[in-house]
């Protein structure tokens, strides 16, 4: 059943969820619900686009998505995530601004608990003091900016999708340029334009953000690194930090291992 056919069927409940799969590359396609959303990857990448903005959703972080606010999303890899409907009649006041935010793992055992309740849940005050405390750590959550990765220009979507694949590729921009039939130049005008950066930090943050799912598999911060294409574990953890602000050992152990308990 489509998410807005199960909304108009519980249109009495506070709350009902629904667990979607993605193949990778999977473009949906723009739309809206008359409830709030929230997006949970489980596993996986999403980029979604809200209006004019777009972010990353990894999979240990959430996107809120106001009700009636137009929306679409791409899987950047296979995802499996949960979608969350709150219903704005509710008893509880939610924002009217979207928001990514990271997920621990207090907020992640309140959406499990609210999932597994579901549309059996009879207890309403229960289930109204659950989501308020949902929303107050939503609101309190700190924000999660990772920086874009899928292009809409042709040529460095095509570089994209290899990268995607094969993120180890070590061919230099005069090389891409040659593959993909374009200029230096424009390529690197490209990604001024598309993403305010240069192409070698373009194809460095693809690289990184990929990495995060390869770190949930529990391999080794050298093996990662060389799958990645990096020389070193020190290159890789460098520019790891400086992109998550955390060396990959250190968010392996906050945000995956802190989580591991969790079964949805």
């Amino acid at each position: 059943m489509k998410s807005n056919e199960l909304i108009q069927k519980f249109a009495d409940h506070q709350v009902i969820s629904l667990s979607m799969d993605m193949p990778p590359h999977f473009v949906e396609q723009p739309h809206e619900h008359p409830w709030h959303q929230i997006i949970f990857p489980i596993s996986g990448l999403l980029q979604s686009t809200i209006d004019n903005k777009s972010v990353i959703v990894p999979h240990n972080g959430i996107l809120f998505v106001p009700a009636h606010t137009i929306h679409k999303s791409i899987s950047v890899t296979r995802t499996q995530f949960l979608a969350v409907y709150l219903n704005p009649k509710c008893h509880v006041h939610y924002g009217n601004e979207p928001k990514s935010c990271l997920v621990t793992p207090f907020l992640k055992e309140l959406i499990v608990l609210l999932v597994k309740q579901g549309v059996d849940n009879h207890l309403q005050q229960m289930t109204t003091n659950l989501l308020r405390v949902l929303w107050d750590q939503i609101a309190l959550a700190e924000r999660y900016e990772i920086p874009l990765l899928i292009p809409r220009d042709r040529r460095l979507l095509s570089i994209f999708n290899e990268l995607n694949q094969q993120p180890d590729l070590s061919f230099t921009l005069a090389e891409w340029a040659q593959r993909v039939g374009a200029s230096q130049r424009t390529l690197s005008r490209l990604c001024a334009r598309e993403f305010n950066q240069s192409f070698s930090l373009w194809r460095q943050n693809i690289r990184l953000v990929l990495s995060l799912e390869r770190l949930e598999k529990n391999r080794a911060v050298h093996e990662v690194a060389l799958d990645l294409g990096y020389q070193s574990d020190s290159a890789y953890i460098f520019a790891f930090k400086s992109l998550f602000a955390c060396t990959p050992s250190q968010y392996r152990k906050r945000y995956l291992l802190a989580n591991a308990s969790t079964v949805i």
